[in-house]
C-alpha cells in the first residue's frame, strides 16, 4: 500500500506541473491567435496601421481574458470606429477594455 501511495505522490509531483504548463500554454496560444485576428480586423477597418494599440491577455482560473484598446489623446475616434468590430470577435469569456487616451510622448 505504501508503494502505491509513493508512486502516486511522485507521479503527481511530476505530472501536475506539466499539465498546468500545458493548460497555460494552450490559453496563451488562444489569446495570441485572438489578438492577431483582432489586429487584422482593426487594420482592415481602419485601412492600414494606426496609433490604436490592441493588447490581449489570456484568461486565468479566476479571471476572464481581456482585450484592451488604447489610443493616444486626440485619437479616441479610432476606438469608437473599431469597437463594434472587436466586440463581434470576442469570445464569451473575454472582456473588452477601452482605455482613456494618454498624451503622445514628445521627442527631446
Amino acid at each position: 500500500m505504501m508503494e502505491i501511495l509513493a508512486i502516486a505522490l511522485i507521479g503527481a509531483v511530476i505530472f501536475l506541473p506539466l499539465a498546468a504548463r500545458a493548460w497555460i500554454d494552450r490559453k496563451e496560444s488562444q489569446a495570441e491567435r485572438l489578438g492577431a485576428e483582432i489586429r487584422a480586423a482593426v487594420n482592415r477597418k481602419l485601412h492600414g496601421e494606426s496609433l490604436l494599440s490592441v493588447r490581449v491577455t489570456r484568461e486565468g482560473l479566476w479571471h476572464p481574458g481581456r482585450v484592451v484598446l488604447d489610443a493616444p489623446r486626440g485619437y479616441e475616434e479610432l476606438t469608437q470606429a473599431v469597437w463594434p468590430t472587436v466586440v463581434r470577435r470576442l469570445p464569451a469569456d473575454y472582456e473588452l477594455v477601452v482605455k482613456a487616451g494618454k498624451d503622445i510622448p514628445r521627442a527631446a
